[in-house]
């Protein structure tokens, strides 16, 4: 029991790091000052684990209960922070365009793994609390926790969420969830995790880079 609560603390510290370092880019990018981007990494950490919990019930949320993972997502935004600065000094040996291309990157990769991650959190927060039978609810979870934090941090970066633009962004979430709840009953609980964010990340990166979107209505 030990081991899984120490296996689920790992991968919530994960998550909420890959969240704060997607924050930080977008608050870099939109040149937001120092406090800014730490709210930005902030809410991206935990505002998806919010949304869920108030679903839940579970009042105040647990990220303002315990403020733990909102210090981790500090200490990995300033991480990221002293990073861009260390780039912005050798911007002479780095080109302005790789410079760009590394900052997309960084912004995708990190995103895509808390997105794998609190989607399948998100999911077990919901089993926990005796929805096990309800798949919609909890995969719905699931998916609320995943994009939540991005949602808001698009919102106050006055952009459209990645949820409702980007290369196949929710859809990961939603068919990674439903493959967790099928994925649990035939084999160890860890490997459908692990098996389900890593598909949830591959799907949501390989999106990115062949440019896959859902068909769009244009007139």
């Amino acid at each position: 029991m030990e081991v899984i609560s120490s296996f689920y603390l790992f991968l919530e510290i994960l998550g909420t790091v890959a969240f704060a370092i997607s924050g930080t880019v977008v608050g870099i990018n939109h040149k937001l000052d120092i406090f800014g981007i730490l709210v930005m990494s902030v809410i991206t950490a935990v505002g998806g684990g919010i949304f869920r919990d108030l679903l839940l019930g579970a009042t105040p949320p647990t990220a303002l209960k315990s403020p733990f993972f909102i210090v981790i997502s500090i200490i990995a935004s300033i991480v990221a922070m002293l990073v861009a600065l260390i780039i912005k000094s050798r911007r002479e040996a780095l080109s302005i365009f790789k410079a760009a291309r590394f900052y997309n990157n960084l912004l995708l990769v990190s995103d895509a793994i808390g997105l794998g991650i609190f989607t399948v959190l998100g999911i077990d927060a919901g089993i926990a609390h005796g929805y096990s039978q309800n798949i919609f609810f909890i995969v719905f979870l699931g998916v609320l926790t995943g994009v939540g934090g991005g949602m808001i941090r698009d919102v106050i970066a006055n952009q459209v969420p990645m949820i409702f633009r980007e290369n196949i962004y929710a859809l990961p979430c939603i068919i990674g969830g439903i493959l967790y709840v099928y994925l649990q009953s035939v084999i160890s609980h860890n490997l459908a995790l692990f098996i389900s964010v890593i598909f949830i990340v591959l799907i949501r990166i390989i999106s990115e880079q062949r440019k896959l979107n859902l068909p769009r209505i244009e007139y």
